[in-house]
């Protein structure tokens, strides 16, 4: 059996040294946890079984926060996954960044909800050290095959023009978008219409909790859905179980009373893109990462192929 989406995302914490406007994290009752790197290993090999192609260890906090995450990435990269991270970018040293290209990082993505003073009042943390990281990691990458690329959502009213000038050039690629609403936790995006499903029980990556637990998506932040404990049982079983089995099929129904899922405004059908500008693609249906298309088969398969 393999995945059909290749890409599995392992939060290897959920510790995090921002307070941004933009995430309800500040919500998040779930205990604070690094994960194992040892466990961190058996899942990769796991996932690896199952034609898992890239790896990206983040989540609901600051991947530089875990100590061992340049360990992680390098094991990673042993077996030939590619590796992705979303980062503030403050704790980015130059010797971290050294350790990051060593290990074989393959992507990286700065978080800039802002430019100077606008990035401060979003974030809480400090611009100059945020560009200075950000461009010590550009001129230290080089010509080696690691993508850099920055994603930003405008919360103080910059212009997208000054957002654009700022980065190109700079930068791989950029990406503007509007607010989101985490699973219903924030209020940005209002539609009367709503598609059935998101596509992400369905054909989304693998999401793994910081404590080992699988939840569906990325946006559920206080793991409003639990549907397995990889301490407990394998990505597979998971995947092939009771639970996984019944949220896709309310998902393919559209059944989503009770669930967390019926506020989520990924499945809102807008009249206007939420994604402002974008060098890589303008199709929204897709995971930020690795764009893996969520609708293709909103109606049909498992995560998995036999």
């Amino acid at each position: 059996m393999k995945l059909i989406n290749p890409e599995v995302r392992i939060e290897t914490t959920n510790y995090c040294n921002a307070h941004c406007e933009t995430c309800p994290r500040d919500q998040m009752t779930r205990s604070k946890v690094t994960m194992d790197y040892n466990h961190f290993c058996t899942l990769v090999l796991e996932a690896y079984d199952l034609g898992a192609k890239l790896i990206s260890p983040f989540g609901y906090g600051e991947p530089l926060m875990d100590a061992r995450i340049t360990d992680k990435i390098e094991f990673c990269s042993k077996l030939g996954l590619e590796t992705f991270i979303t980062t503030n970018a403050s704790l980015l040293t130059l010797d971290k960044t050294r350790a990051l290209l060593d290990a074989g990082l393959s992507h990286i993505r700065f978080s800039a909800h802002g430019i100077f003073d606008n990035y401060e009042k979003v974030h809480g943390l400090d611009w100059n050290i945020f560009e200075r990281n950000v461009f010590n990691f550009i001129k230290v990458r080089r010509n080696l095959p690691c993508k850099a690329d920055v994603t930003v959502i405008p919360m103080n009213g910059e212009g997208i023009d000054d957002i654009i000038n700022f980065w190109s050039g700079k930068i791989d690629d950029i990406e503007i978008w509007k607010p989101h609403g985490w699973g219903g936790k924030k209020q940005y995006r209002k539609a009367k219409e709503k598609m059935p499903t998101c596509g992400r029980p369905m054909r989304g990556p693998v999401q793994i909790q910081s404590d080992g637990t699988v939840i569906p998506c990325c946006f559920l932040m206080d793991s409003e859905i639990v549907l397995g404990n990889t301490y407990e049982e394998s990505i597979l079983q998971i995947l092939c179980g009771d639970d996984f089995q019944e949220l896709r099929r309310k998902h393919r129904k559209g059944e989503l009373e009770g669930l967390p899922c019926l506020y989520c405004d990924q499945r809102l059908v807008l009249e206007e893109s939420p994604l402002l500008y974008s060098t890589i693609g303008d199709d929204i249906n897709t995971t930020s990462s690795s764009k893996f298309n969520l609708l293709e088969d909103k109606n049909g398969s498992n995560i998995i192929s036999t």
